[in-house]
């Protein structure tokens, strides 16, 4: 009989049906009547909404500014796909911002500090969009500012995510209340964003007289600029939050530690288990997307208004709250293997249903469909990565993995609007569906149990995992020897006792 992997940290080792069914449920209860627990998913929530608003790609901002690049720059669609393309980029490099965090502290805290550095940052760039002018050069540069920041944002959040859910076997469980509350903020945010996208287009589309074309003009750019704006609350939110929620002890850096984790970094590109969970991200996460390519659609040849798109947008990612919700409920306990084929299926369903998508009633029904699927494969591919990161460069192997899905979403996303611009929609529909249909093999190769590390030996339990710090606190070591000799006295005590009355 040939032996049993290891399983993961984030998976139900049982296989009863009774299990099956109340596993999600019973973590659920575990975050909400834990306390600790409840105050660190209620700040990751936070941290994911408030990306989910500011996000560039598909936030509060996209709409408005896709009206911007299209109505006002006159862009065609792969202009846009290159523009989107250069701001998603930041998203790609996120495990040299790991790298970063991890092995340079600031002021001792490698957590913290990082954190509020990267919100100032942010507030920054929104800012700047709101008094510079609309010209490309400064959208460009501003936007690709506030993708860096919220970017190496999300690592440090997610690392966190990752030390507080890995010893409790929550990874899925955080991961889809994350992705909930950001589908949640980009679903209620798309109202306001269509009625500001169509205020401008409605005032630039009115004939007005010469006299006021100045004044006109003038009150085009103030509408358009109040995304920003509105945009900059978001950051100043996130500060006080990560300033009354995160808690980090004080570390000195280790050398002998950081060489130990540095050659347990380097050693997992010896393993072909990580090349296969890489490259399948990245291809899978490559294949041409719809989305840049759907705009233009919708604007030029459905002829939708700005209005209407944002409404089709908030079915998509109300039902993509829905598919997270289902995810947790149903998918996070079944073998990655096998929810990842269902995934790959479900989207190949989803982008065929876009050539049913010829009026206002199809569409809606096509926003709804490809909304339910879309968070179940999203979750998916993070389940995968999280459970495939060993202990202790957790952080790092993680934001690596996710890189992979980013840098391959933004070229999907360029390469689809290439082939609308020049193939039409029909053509790009049919490259997704067989692109995507061929990394269902790849499943094959892809295991249940994660990537083992030179440092999956070591033992240390920390509230956090980043070992290769030490303490800064006076007589630590002798505190600690104090507080175990202590329990250890109590549980003799309570096992005497217990003896006692026994007899």
């Amino acid at each position: 009989m040939s032996s049993t992997p290891s399983t993961s940290v984030d998976e139900q080792t049982t296989s009863t049906s009774s299990n099956s069914k109340d596993y999600a449920t019973n973590k659920c209860l575990q975050v909400i009547c834990t306390r600790s627990l409840l105050c660190s998913a209620s700040y990751f929530a936070l941290a994911y909404f408030i990306q989910g608003v500011t996000d560039i790609a598909s936030g509060f901002v996209n709409l408005p500014l896709q009206i911007i690049l299209k109505d006002r720059l006159q862009l065609s669609p792969s202009q846009m796909g290159t523009f989107f393309f250069s701001c998603t980029i930041t998203w790609s490099i996120k495990p040299l911002y790991g790298l970063l965090s991890d092995f340079v502290p600031i002021c001792g805290y490698h957590r913290l500090i990082y954190l509020l550095i990267t919100t100032m940052i942010n507030l920054f760039a929104w800012i700047a969009l709101y008094f510079a002018p609309i010209e490309y050069n400064y959208l460009i540069i501003f936007c690709v500012l506030a993708a860096f920041s919220l970017a190496f944002n999300d690592v440090l959040i997610d690392a966190l995510m990752i030390s507080v859910g890995r010893p409790l076997a929550l990874i899925g469980t955080l991961q889809a209340i994350q992705q909930t509350s950001a589908k949640l903020a980009a679903t209620v945010s798309q109202i306001p964003a269509g009625i500001l996208a169509s205020y401008s287009v409605s005032n630039q589309n009115n004939p007005i007289s010469t006299n006021l074309t100045q004044t006109h003009s003038n009150k085009l750019n103030d509408s358009n600029k109040y995304i920003f704006l509105i945009a900059s609350v978001c950051p100043i939110i996130l500060f006080f939050a990560t300033l009354i929620t995160v808690r980090e002890r004080r570390r000195k850096f280790n050398k002998n530690n950081f060489a130990q984790t540095w050659t347990s970094l380097a050693s997992i590109f010896k393993y072909k288990r990580f090349w296969i969970i890489t490259s399948f991200l990245f291809v899978y996460s490559a294949s041409p997307q719809i989305k840049t390519a759907l705009f233009y659609y919708q604007r030029d040849v459905l002829q939708f208004t700005p209005f209407y798109v944002s409404i089709l947008n908030t079915l998509y990612n109300g039902c993509g709250i829905l598919s997270a919700l289902l995810y947790l409920s149903v998918f996070s306990h079944y073998p990655t293997k096998r929810v990842l084929r269902v995934a790959i299926v479900m989207r190949m369903f989803a982008i065929a249903s876009y050539l049913f998508a010829i009026d206002k009633v199809t569409s809606i029904c096509v926003a709804i469909f490809t909304g339910f699927c879309s968070e179940i494969t999203n979750l998916a591919l993070l389940h995968l990565a999280a459970k495939s990161c060993p202990k202790n460069i957790e952080g790092t192997l993680f934001a690596l993995f996710v890189s992979c899905v980013n840098f391959g979403a933004a070229t999907g996303d360029w390469i689809g609007s290439m082939i609308y611009e020049y193939l039409g929609l029909i053509a790009l529909i049919i490259i997704a569906i067989t692109w995507i249909g061929t990394t269902i093999l790849v499943t094959c190769h892809i295991g249940e149990h994660g990537i083992k590390s030179t440092l999956d030996d070591d033992d240390d339990e920390s509230d956090d995992k980043y070992h290769y710090y030490d303490v800064i606190v006076k007589g630590s070591d002798i505190v600690d020897n104090e507080e175990f000799e202590e329990k250890e006295s109590r549980r003799t005590s309570e096992q005497s006792s217990e003896k006692i009355v026994m007899i």
